[in-house]
C-alpha cells in the first residue's frame, strides 16, 4: 500500500516538510546544479525537487498508480502521470538523470523498478535514490511519510544499486534534526544539520546516494531476468499525460 499522495502534499506545505526539503535539496543540487539542458524524471513524490532545476531541457514526474497523482507543475503545461511500477511510457535510453524520493520504501520489487530506471537512463546517465535511513529518527518517529515503508541501509541500498546494473558513485545524508513539529526545534534545525553533517554523518535520517548506469555490466544478463527492451516510441522524451488524477 503506497502512501497517498495527498499526504505527501500536506508534508510538504507545512514547515516541517519545508524545512526537509531545503535540506535535501541542497544536496541534490551539489550534484546536478539547476540541470541545464538535461532531461530529468522524477519518481515516487519527487514533485518539491523537480522544482529545482530550472534549466531542464525537459522534466517529468512519474507517480506509481497506488499512491495517486496531482497536476505538476501548476503554472505550465501538465507533466505529472500514473505509471505502472516498472512499465514507464518512456523509451529506452531517452533521460539523461532519474531522480527517486518516496519511491523505493514502498516499491513491491525494488529491483524491477531499478530495472526500469537502468532501461530508460542514457548511457551516461545516473540516477539519484533518497531513502528513509534505517539508523535514522526519520524512520522510527512516525511524523512523515519518511516513516513508510522499508528504511535502508547503506550496505543494503548499494547492493540493490550492484544487482541493477549500476555503479555507485557519490554517497551524501541528510536531515540530522529530529521530525518534531516543534517551532523551536525547527528554528534550530540548520545548526543541528550543520552539527549532524560533521559530528555523526552515519546518524541522517536519509541516505542519498548517486550511481551511474555500468555499460560493462551484461546486459542480456539484466533484460533476461527482467528488465525488459522496448523499441522507442519516441525520438526524444515528450510531455506526459496523465491517466488519472487528484
Amino acid at each position: 500500500m503506497r502512501t497517498d499522495i495527498l499526504d505527501f502534499h500536506d508534508f510538504y506545505q507545512a514547515p516541517l516538510g519545508r524545512m526537509a526539503r531545503e535540506f535535501i535539496a541542497g544536496r541534490v543540487t551539489e550534484l546536478w546544479g539547476d540541470g541545464a539542458g538535461l532531461s530529468i524524471a522524477g519518481f515516487g513524490y519527487a514533485n518539491p525537487y523537480l522544482e529545482l532545476f530550472t534549466g531542464a531541457y525537459a522534466r517529468f514526474a512519474l507517480a506509481p498508480g497506488g499512491q495517486g497523482v496531482i497536476r505538476w507543475p501548476r503554472e505550465a503545461a501538465n507533466a505529472a502521470s500514473l505509471v505502472g511500477e516498472h512499465d514507464w511510457p518512456i523509451p529506452d535510453a531517452s533521460l539523461d538523470r532519474v531522480l527517486i524520493v518516496h519511491g523505493l520504501e514502498e516499491a513491491p520489487q525494488p529491483q524491477r523498478l531499478m530495472r526500469e530506471v537502468w532501461r530508460v537512463l542514457k548511457d551516461d546517465g545516473r540516477v539519484v535514490i533518497v531513502v528513509s535511513h534505517r539508523r535514522g529518527l526519520w524512520s522510527v518517529i512516525d511524523t512523515t511519510p519518511f516513516a513508510a515503508g522499508r528504511p535502508y541501509l547503506k550496505r543494503r541500498l548499494e547492493g540493490l544499486l550492484r544487482d541493477a546494473v549500476f555503479r555507485p558513485t557519490v554517497w551524501n545524508s541528510a536531515l540530522f534534526f529530529p521530525p518534531l513539529r516543534s517551532t523551536l526545534l525547527l528554528r534550530a534545525a540548520r545548526a543541528w544539520e550543520r552539527a549532524g553533517s560533521r559530528l555523526w554523518p552515519g546518524l541522517g535520517g536519509v541516505l542519498m546516494l548517486e550511481a551511474e548506469k555500468d555499460m560493462l555490466a551484461p546486459v542480456g544478463l539484466v533484460r533476461q531476468e527482467g528488465a525488459r527492451a522496448r523499441r522507442p516510441a519516441l525520438a526524444a522524451p515528450q510531455p506526459l499525460q496523465p491517466r488519472s488524477s487528484r
